[in-house]
């Protein structure tokens, strides 16, 4: 068994350091490194793979820990395998096993043990957002039926399902705009009227008009949103940010990131060329570069972590040396969460995808398993602790 699957186990331990490891494939991972025989096939392939990285002290005895745990709960051998003291294993192997352990929280067991773990559970986010029309009415599209739920001129505005859309134009006369907004535990999808597709995030808003005149097709936006632009060369598309910064764009799919309580605002770029103006200084983007904008400085990061940062358009959480207050942000939004801590910030780094369907249990349960954090829920407000 061994030999056949040697290949197959090398390929996978390569795919999640490369990032490019789906969920299934990361569960077939970690069974393969449940059974022993694997051992000094996972550390030879490991070693090779993080060769250059510096040792780290104490991480070989944390790694152990984890690993007991993972095994004492799922039954499996009580002999913990030889560990790797070099940081970047160590990340590659907790992130498969926080993967395995999604899969057997979702088990009669697992519920269990998250039962006595938290007084109570918190259910993840969904499709909820109001959409403000121009006279000042509310929709709460989470309630409303499919079909229209308001026409503002010659445009009609339809649900379906998990999004709205603008179809026909609107009438002559000054033009309207609207508000999509999505409370914390919130998101929704938007088509404009020009067929710009958007995807909204928890805890963010977007004010675009019915329809688009004149030489630009400019809205404004609070939170976060992901783009698929509509081609356009002769009406470039804004997007306009609480600090006048802006986002021009041609036809293009990118990231931006904007909350207000966020020091850092960030412009991601995945398809395309995007220029990021704020103020007199302006940056044009290639695919894989990220704009940052920091206390009014604007900067470029060459080397984005696209997956990491659309992965929420995909149902995911994805943590790749992410620090704990990033980490519970992003929990606090979709959940709906107060964040509080006893001691002060833990300063530990996370690395592992979680889908964003878990109940929060769950999730922390994963983030539990490192043994760098502990969790309390009472009611909507989570503590974290020190281990």
């Amino acid at each position: 068994m061994l030999t056949e699957n040697k290949e197959k186990v090398q390929s996978l331990l390569q795919r999640y350091y490369d990032g490019s490891l789906d969920g299934q494939e990361a569960a077939e991972l970690a069974v393969f490194l449940q059974d022993n025989q694997y051992d000094g096939l996972a550390q030879e392939t490991l070693a090779a793979i993080a060769a250059g990285v510096q040792p780290v002290a104490g991480e070989e005895e944390a790694m152990q820990r984890m690993l007991q745990r993972v095994k004492d709960v799922s039954n499996g051998p009580a002999k913990v395998r030889p560990m790797w003291k070099r940081m970047a294993v160590a990340a590659v192997l907790a992130g498969a096993v926080a993967l395995a352990w999604y899969q057997f929280a979702g088990t009669t067991t697992g519920k269990q043990m998250a039962r006595r773990q938290y007084q109570n559970d918190v259910m993840p986010g969904a499709n909820r957002a109001t959409l403000t029309l121009a006279d000042g009415s509310v929709v709460d599209l989470e309630k409303a039926l499919n079909g229209q739920v308001a026409q503002q001129g010659g445009s009609h505005i339809v649900k379906n399902g998990e999004d709205i859309s603008y179809y026909g134009s609107e009438a002559a006369g000054a033009i309207q705009y609207n508000t999509l907004a999505t409370p914390r535990g919130g998101q929704f999808k938007l088509m404009l009227p020009d067929g710009t597709v958007v995807w909204l995030n928890a805890a963010s808003s977007l004010r675009y008009p019915t329809a688009f005149a004149g030489n630009t097709r400019t809205v404004e936006l609070s939170g976060e949103a992901y783009f698929e632009v509509a081609k356009n060369a002769a009406m470039p598309f804004v997007v306009t940010l609480a600090d006048a910064s802006q986002v021009e764009v041609l036809g293009t799919s990118f990231n931006v990131s904007a909350y207000n309580d966020e020091s850092t605002q960030a412009t991601t770029l995945v398809e395309g060329a995007v220029r990021v103006r704020r103020g007199t200084v302006a940056e044009v983007l290639k695919p894989g570069q990220q704009a940052l904008t920091v206390q009014g400085d604007l900067s470029v990061n060459n080397k984005a972590d696209v997956a990491a940062v659309t992965a929420w358009k995909n149902g995911q959480f994805l943590f790749n040396d992410t620090d704990i207050e990033t980490v519970m942000k992003q929990l606090a939004r979709w959940y709906n969460i107060e964040v509080v801590y006893e001691n002060g910030p833990v300063k530990e780094y996370f690395n592992g995808t979680i889908p964003r369907n878990a109940p929060l249990s769950q999730v922390l349960e994963l983030l539990e398993l490192t043994e760098l954090v502990h969790f309390k829920i009472e009611g909507n407000k989570v503590t974290v602790t020190p281990p």
